[in-house]
């Protein structure tokens, strides 16, 4: 009878596993580490293998947590979740033997879990988490109320800094312009141009979002994180702003140079933008992010024509 009671059902998922090796050493041991290094990959493992299998509503009602971060986890564990057809997921060869780990010694895998934080594979408190701004990323998505009015201070303040310094944006371009205007005048013109440049921003990514990955889902949330990459910008005007006050007579190509690699940084969180909203793969995201910094460049290069 105790053995009918602990025999579990059979999974149905041998046939989805040819691909996948029955040697778990066939992946590095830092992999296999990874996936069980953090608390909704652990949740993710146990409902699937105390279930046999499973779906992803299964996953969003059980763990409550947003559709991309659950989208991104399960990425993490390609190596030991496998979906087929009927979009359930199971346990490779290489989950079960994790799933049998978080059964019988669960105190291990906190402590590889610990461990693990401190290793290269986890950069949560690593610079290159901190210049992706990925704690902000996650806040806007959850808090969408407060990060629209965070959006709006952000823009806001870019508009004034650029009225203060004389420069025109446009997405993530600047360009320096002669007032003829009164300084109030000039103000208004500015912040408008701020924000009708963003909502350009917002209506280019989601058509072609749709036109090269098929995707017009979730594009609400470009009307507030899409603000993220011009953070980047902001800082730029913040210190273009206290040089200007300190060494006046700086030579302008310092701050061309300057610009470029801020430039460079808002195009990769635009990428990182859209691989988050859209839920794709950072490389998706990236090119569409070129194709609109390209466009962009184009579109100046055109204002700033002096044969036009």
């Amino acid at each position: 009878m105790e053995d009918k009671k602990n025999k579990k059902p059979k999974s149905n998922s041998n046939k989805f596993k040819k691909h996948i090796s029955d040697n778990p050493l066939e992946i590095t041991e830092d992999q296999f580490y990874i996936s069980l290094g953090h608390d909704i990959r652990r949740k993710i493992l146990k409902i699937i293998g105390d279930n046999g299998f499973s779906s992803f509503s299964a996953f969003k009602k059980q763990i409550q947590s947003s559709t991309g971060t659950i989208y991104h986890h399960l990425d993490v564990m390609k190596e030991l979740i496998i979906q087929d057809k009927k979009k359930k997921y199971y346990l490779t060869h290489l989950g079960e033997h994790a799933y049998q780990i978080l059964n019988n010694n669960i105190e291990s895998i906190e402590i590889v879990s610990k461990k693990d934080e401190k290793t290269e594979f986890n950069k949560e408190d690593s610079l290159y988490h901190y210049l992706l701004f990925k704690k902000l990323f996650e806040y806007f998505s959850t808090e969408t109320k407060k990060s629209i009015i965070i959006s709006f201070g952000i823009l806001l303040t870019i508009g004034i800094l650029s009225g203060i310094n004389n420069l025109q944006i446009f997405l993530f371009f600047i360009r320096q312009v002669q007032i003829g205007e009164p300084l109030p005048y000039y103000f208004i013109i500015d912040l408008f141009t701020i924000f009708i440049s963003y909502f350009i921003l917002i209506c280019t990514t989601e058509i072609l979002s749709y036109f090269i990955f098929n995707n017009h889902n979730n594009w609400e949330k470009f009307l507030n994180i899409l603000s993220i990459p011009y953070l980047p910008i902001l800082i730029y005007l913040v210190l273009y702003t206290i040089f200007n006050l300190i060494f006046p007579t700086l030579d302008p190509l310092i701050f061309d140079i300057i610009l470029l690699l801020f430039q460079v940084w808002s195009m990769i969180l635009l990428a990182k933008a859209i691989s988050t909203v859209k839920i794709v793969k950072f490389e998706r995201g990236l090119l569409l992010a070129i194709l609109i910094d390209y466009g962009t460049f184009m579109i100046m290069l055109i204002l700033n024509n002096p044969f036009r």
